[in-house]
């Protein structure tokens, strides 16, 4: 078969290539360039034309009263809302009262539950974005970022789904009841079924009380700080605020005070998320751990975990599921929870209108002094013998004022002998033991009920030992 031969392609040569290649008519060539700009500026006209339209069509959509009424009732029929969104909710009114079951009643923000109501009882929308709906999924309606139930008081309810943004608008798309219509929603209507517990909770009403605080407790990586509030002095309890952990004490009144003072001052900066697992937070096991029992037996427990980054603490509340953060500088106080910061001046200073006897031991030498309040004048026998009730009470008074010089640990005497042992037996029936111990060339550590913690100059006890030797002689 004969084929027809053709010329081989061939390219110019090196010398040509560098030379501007001529068109025979450079008039043609600007006649071709100004048809194809035409062409273009006709399709950006055409492009320009149907954004016109779209952008007019927006325009009277979003300026014309579509509001449409999906609900016409009264706050006072809304019975109960359940929220299934970001966080569950359900919300309930007793006698005016609102009620989130996630939330405690002191965390709980009556007004913007009034407001979940409210709308929940004319529930609006702005317009329909389209009707006999099948498909959903445009709409972010196949799975709804939120779900919230109303029921109203003949029993009837409403379902509202919210779905997608939608781009025009920015109102959000809803349906309600599983219908095919979908609906234009506001933000801030969306935003208050949809946030979640975040939208009801009253960070800024948030306070710790210190009414009728009866006991304070202050857990610091496994070190336990505690002190108890009498109702009045007397007895062991010289003091209100008194101290029973890590060792019975009196404390300090001013410096206790205003470290119950401080707790007011504790603040929610943010709410971080509801959740179960609270490891990421520092919140399994917390550094520390502040729990406060009032009057009436009820208690608040705030648990400190991790850094939660610019001067703040991750924290939560009796052990919720609720996370929060706290500025450090709020709780910066509770690092004078510690007994050197708070015990009373003196180290063993107790109200003698509280002691019905008590037992010195001393050299050797042992006896009970007891004291009968029966007649005018108070009586004090040693053993049963009568005794000088002014002398015994100015050596009861002699031991009141030695005064703390120093801090130690059981582990620190383990091996030391009792100097002087104090027995109190007290009018409500409670007794407590003082060993004065000998600690070193200088002093003595203080053993209250088995417990040591703060020690004395020998020098300071010098007179209060002369006078209960006088006492014993």
């Amino acid at each position: 078969m004969n084929e027809e031969k053709k010329e081989p392609i061939r390219l110019q040569d090196g010398e040509d290539l560098k030379k501007p290649i001529r068109r025979r008519d450079a008039r043609l060539g600007r006649l071709l360039l100004l048809a194809l700009c035409g062409v273009v500026v006709l399709a950006a006209a055409g492009i320009g034309v149907t954004k016109l339209a779209e952008s007019i069509s927006e325009y009277i959509e979003l300026n014309t009263d579509h509001t449409i009424h999906l609900t016409e009732t009264t706050a006072d029929n809304v019975q109960k809302i359940e929220i299934h969104g970001r966080t569950a909710v359900t919300i309930t009114r007793r006698e005016g009262v609102y009620s989130v079951r996630e939330l405690s009643s002191a965390l709980t923000s009556q007004s913007a539950c009034e407001a979940a109501f409210s709308n929940a009882a004319t529930l609006l929308a702005e317009g329909v974005a389209a009707e006999g709906v099948t498909d959903f999924a445009p709409f972010g309606l196949d799975e709804p970022l939120s779900t919230a139930v109303f029921t109203y008081g003949d029993g009837s309810t409403l379902t509202l789904e919210i779905g997608d943004v939608a781009p025009a608008s920015q109102h959000y798309y809803v349906r309600v009841d599983g219908g095919d219509t979908v609906y234009l929603m506001r933000p801030l209507i969306v935003e208050m079924y949809s946030a979640g517990i975040s939208a009801y909770r009253d960070l800024e009403g948030f306070a710790i009380s210190t009414s009728d605080l009866a006991a304070f407790s202050l857990v610091t990586e496994g070190e336990t700080f505690a002190m108890t509030h009498r109702a009045r002095t007397g007895g062991a309890a010289f003091t209100q605020w008194q101290i029973v952990e890590p060792a019975l004490a009196n404390t300090d009144t001013a410096a206790a005070d205003a470290l119950i003072s401080g707790l007011s001052g504790i603040e929610l900066s943010s709410f971080v998320r509801s959740t179960e697992d609270k490891a990421q937070y520092g919140l399994d096991a917390p550094w520390r751990t502040l729990l406060l029992t009032y009057g009436d037996g009820s208690t608040l427990q705030m648990d400190l975990g991790g850094d939660a980054g610019l001067g703040s603490y991750y924290a939560c509340f009796d052990g919720g599921k609720d996370v929060y953060t706290v500025e450090s500088a709020d709780v910066a106080f509770l690092d004078g929870a510690a007994l050197p910061a708070l015990v009373n001046e003196f180290a063993n200073i107790v109200a003698i209108n509280g002691v019905d006897a008590l037992t010195v031991d001393l050299d050797g030498v042992q006896a009970t002094f007891a004291i009968d309040r029966s007649g005018e004048e108070d009586a004090v026998t040693r053993d049963g013998a009568a005794v000088d009730a002014a002398a015994f009470k100015d050596a009861f008074q002699q031991v009141n004022v030695v005064p703390v010089n120093g801090f130690a640990e059981e582990a620190d005497v383990a091996e030391a002998a009792a100097a002087l042992t104090l027995r109190y037996a007290f009018s409500d029936g409670t007794e407590m033991t003082v060993e004065y111990l000998d600690f070193s060339i200088n002093n003595y550590a203080l053993r209250k009920d088995g417990s040591v913690c703060v020690t004395v100059s020998k020098d300071d006890c010098a007179a209060m030992l002369q006078a209960l030797r006088d006492l014993l002689a």
